[in-house]
């Protein structure tokens, strides 16, 4: 009898890989590692399951130890192939008055992290040590920055977060800033200061991804114009990473008059998929200032001369198929303008937190302005619209609460009753109908505020519940 090979034969090892898969799919991270570890026809057998699963998608933060786990990453032979999609967080140290009261031990960890973290920009490591990872790894296709840590976690139920962050907050004794920090002068430029990192490292390191996200939650940030700044020596390389672009999500701060951007987005020119949120303020009604300053580019047909001397020449986004705008109060024409010009390809449609309202005068009558903007939306000439989204959209009405002005859709397309959460979403198709019956359906769906005012209704008085994103974004896989 000839010798057992405990590896080969091995009962488990023998186990079909895709049954292998099911039993080994729940369980927790730390059991996961054992299997593999007590087999190498184990190992062997998950390796591209485990991968797939812990590095096609990673998280980072502005830390040393996160971005050398990101550089090691890269120069993995086997791991580097299959990250494809690079996260930097906001996650940091902050929350200065929190720390004062740490043990003295604790309160130097705290102050060189804080310090390691203002080092990196301010010395310029952040973006080498970017520009390093993003030029070796040979799929880069999505760079990420966003301000949440995702909760799709299901093997262990908790929320997938920045490498080292767990690590750093144990040693501290506090949690890590995400969002904003009243307590950092720096904190509302923080987004700002992480994206101009991001973009230069891009411009370094010569990789092509082919999207580039911005989602942040909190509504208190956004990006600055100053993000979108491209000097004259690093534009020759970020030309051609730009105009590789087919995906482009942004989140601006509307304390700024921006202009900057026009140069950004004229490199980015050929994105297939474009959105837009307009953060900062708490309140959809008032996103009013850089939505119609930048429609008013935006909206120009590229022929048209610049309006003054610092605007760029307009661009027309020519393969643009899904456009997403967010977080905005906006009047009906120039949002019908912008949608026109971009109707001969635009394929998927997606409003979210957007805030419809006429002049001061007619936007205190009770007359929904949306069913008037979507007739016209359906007589645009040329325009091929497939896929229509709606989601906490709002009829304006200033220095009235929130949740008189929500417009919720009582009755989805078969006529059942839904729960609140869903009443505040509608999506149509018109795979099987024409444009226009997809639009007399989403009007005939629309409940407007006035008509619940007084009824007792379960909306919730500002329009929002604790569950709902801030940003338009899909889950995470």
């Amino acid at each position: 009898m000839g010798a057992i090979n405990p590896q080969e034969d091995s009962y488990l090892a023998q186990v079909p890989v895709e049954l292998l898969l099911r039993i080994t799919r729940w369980i927790r991270t730390s059991d996961l590692a054992n299997v593999r570890l007590s087999c190498k026809c184990l190992e062997r057998n998950l390796f591209n399951f485990f991968a797939h699963e812990f590095f096609r998608k990673r998280q980072f933060m502005v830390s040393v130890q996160s971005l050398q786990t990101l550089v090691s990453i890269s120069k993995h032979s086997t791991l580097a192939p299959f990250l494809k999609h690079v996260i930097i967080c906001t996650d940091r140290v902050g929350n200065s008055w929190e720390a004062s009261k740490l043990p003295a031990e604790k309160h130097r960890i705290w102050l060189r992290a804080k310090a390691e973290q203002n080092n990196l920009f301010a010395t310029g490591l952040l973006r080498e040590m970017l520009a390093e990872a993003f030029a070796a790894l040979p799929h880069l296709g999505t760079v990420d920055l966003r301000d949440f840590n995702s909760e799709t976690r299901n093997r262990d139920n908790g929320s997938w977060r920045s490498y080292g962050a767990v690590t750093l907050e144990k040693s501290i004794g506090l949690r890590l800033e995400t969002g904003v920090d009243n307590g950092q002068l720096m904190s509302d430029t923080y987004p700002t200061m992480v994206f101009t990192a991001i973009i230069s490292a891009l411009g370094a390191s010569g990789a092509q991804p082919n999207t580039i996200e911005v989602n942040l939650r909190d509504k208190k940030w956004g990006l600055h114009d100053s993000a979108f700044a491209i000097p004259p020596p690093l534009e020759p390389k970020l030309a051609p990473i730009l105009a590789n672009l087919k995906t482009l999500h942004l989140c601006f701060c509307i304390k700024d008059h921006f202009f900057m951007i026009h140069d950004f987005l004229t490199m980015a020119r050929n994105v297939t998929w474009l959105r837009l949120n307009f953060n900062h303020q708490s309140s959809p009604h008032d996103r009013t200032e850089l939505g119609p300053v930048l429609f008013k580019w935006l909206e120009q047909p590229e022929s048209d001369t610049p309006l003054n001397d610092i605007d760029r020449k307009p661009v027309s986004f020519p393969n643009l198929e899904r456009l997403d705008i967010g977080w905005i109060s906006v009047a009906p024409q120039p949002l019908l303008t912008l949608i026109t010009k971009f109707s001969p390809t635009l394929k998927h449609l997606c409003l979210r937190r957007v805030s419809l309202c006429h002049s001061e005068r007619d936007s205190q009558t009770e007359t929904n302005p949306w069913i008037a903007f979507f007739n016209s939306l359906k007589k645009v000439r040329g325009i091929k619209l497939r896929v229509l989204e709606l989601s906490d959209i709002y009829h304006g009405k200033p220095r009235i609460a929130h949740w008189q002005d929500l417009i919720t859709f009582e009755a989805d397309q078969d006529g059942t009753k839904k729960p609140l959460w869903a009443r505040k979403n509608w999506r149509g198709t018109t795979d099987r109908v024409s444009l226009a019956a997809m639009i007399k359906s989403v009007n005939n769906s629309m409940v407007c505020p006035w008509e619940h005012r007084y009824s007792g209704s379960d909306v919730d008085m500002d329009g929002d519940s604790e569950d709902d994103e801030d940003d338009i974004s899909e889950d995470d896989g």
